[in-house]
């Protein structure tokens, strides 16, 4: 039997559990996920890259997040002359949440190794902090057109020349398929958790690519419980037809709407920042390959400081 190995962020949980649903693939594979990153003492960080150094000297085939802080030039050396190295990309958007901040997690109601609200939105962050009024605040923000405010066109434009580029020479296709189904199918969660849709079209690219069977579905969407709800102007913007303004998100154990989001938002914000601006201003920049690929342990590291 051969050996597939996977070197991901928890992205790669998500992979196993559909590769591992293929019986055709249970046939001749196993599947080993070595994440990378760890939680340590209840804090979670970029995990040692030992035990994939040692799991790749009898790796047959290895889908790794490429990573800057692993040294894969060397560590690919260790796999047999015969393994396969394929590169998979890092799929994270803000194509639904324009103005939220994927360096910086606001870390809001924190929840073990995660937070119910992990990611910022730069705009009703300035809000709360010039208004300093739970009731001005949310009627400014329910109200406000996202769309005329910032440069969606561009924002767009540059989310999927990150996917296109997070791809470029591997086997994958990934923006293709959010370019033609976001509008008509939820594809992420959250920014970093896309949604079984995804996963699917990247599990079966990699049978495809074993020249196995494809699957046709999964039971269920493993991220389906921690998703962040989207700006009514958002939906009207982009046409989504998956969501509307009553449309209620889980958040874990929470089921709300998106004004009830926007409330239990303001009340864990004040909580912890007071009326002071997070992040500290500065111009929100179109992320890079590179940030967007060191997404996943930035998140780690800047989501164990203390509030």
């Amino acid at each position: 039997m051969k050996k597939l190995v996977l070197s991901q962020t928890c992205q790669g949980t998500v992979l196993k559990q559909l590769l591992m649903s293929s019986e055709a693939f249970k046939k001749h594979f196993a599947c080993e996920f070595i994440p990378n990153f760890e939680i340590k003492d209840g804090k979670p960080g970029l995990a040692p890259p030992a035990a994939l150094a040692e799991s790749l000297e009898s790796c047959d085939v290895l889908i790794y997040h490429d990573i800057a802080s692993y040294d894969f030039p060397t560590l690919l050396q260790k796999l047999p002359p015969h393994a396969q190295a394929i590169k998979i990309p890092y799929v994270t958007s803000t194509l639904y949440w324009p103005t939220h901040d994927y360096r910086n997690p606001v870390w809001l109601a924190p929840r073990g190794s995660t937070a119910l609200i992990p990611w910022p939105c730069i705009k009703l962050n300035e809000l709360i902090v010039s208004l300093r009024d739970k009731a001005k605040v949310l009627d400014a923000y329910l109200q406000m057109d996202i769309p005329a405010a910032i440069d969606i066109t561009g924002i767009l434009k540059k989310q999927m020349d990150y996917l296109r580029q997070s791809e470029k020479d591997s086997i994958f296709h990934v923006a293709d398929f959010v370019q033609e189904q976001f509008t008509q199918t939820k594809l992420f969660h959250l920014i970093n958790h896309p949604a079984l849709p995804i996963f699917l079209n990247v599990t079966n690219t990699i049978l495809k690519h074993l020249e196995l069977p494809l699957l046709a579905g999964f039971k269920f969407d493993p991220f389906i419980n921690h998703q962040m709800p989207i700006h009514p102007s958002i939906i009207r913007y982009h046409g989504l037809t998956w969501c509307n303004e009553n449309t209620t998100y889980r958040i874990m154990d929470k089921v709300v709407s998106f004004e009830e989001y926007v409330s239990f938002y303001y009340d864990c914000y004040v909580e912890k920042y007071k009326f002071t601006m997070f992040p500290e201003r500065f111009p929100m920049k179109a992320p890079s390959l590179a940030s967007l690929r060191r997404l996943a342990a930035s998140f780690f590291r800047r989501a164990a400081r203390p509030g």
